[in-house]
């Protein structure tokens, strides 16, 4: 797969099962599209905060609303606090 500086990021849960991973959730990607997939198993949460947060990140995975980019939390924080950003 060629290194492309127009990366979209798709985060969606699957199922490993008999050797095949099948996605949970349709994907609005082009036929034979070539993708990377990076594997993260889910580890047991240890904290209440911990196990909240899993609760909220598979409700918004259900919703099928994409989960924020980095530049978009950044946006987020900053209005949270102000406008004021990191190294500005």
């Amino acid at each position: 797969m060629e290194s492309s500086r127009n990366v979209m990021t798709i985060d969606v849960d699957a199922v490993y099962e008999n050797g095949i991973l099948t996605l949970k959730h349709p994907v609005d990607l082009p036929e034979n599209a070539e993708v990377h997939v990076t594997i993260q198993t889910a580890a047991e949460a240890r904290t209440p905060l911990g196990r909240r947060l899993r609760e909220l990140r598979a409700e918004i995975a259900r919703s099928g609303m994409a989960p924020l980019g980095w530049d978009e939390i950044e946006s987020q924080v900053a209005v949270r606090r102000g406008g004021w950003r990191e190294g500005s």
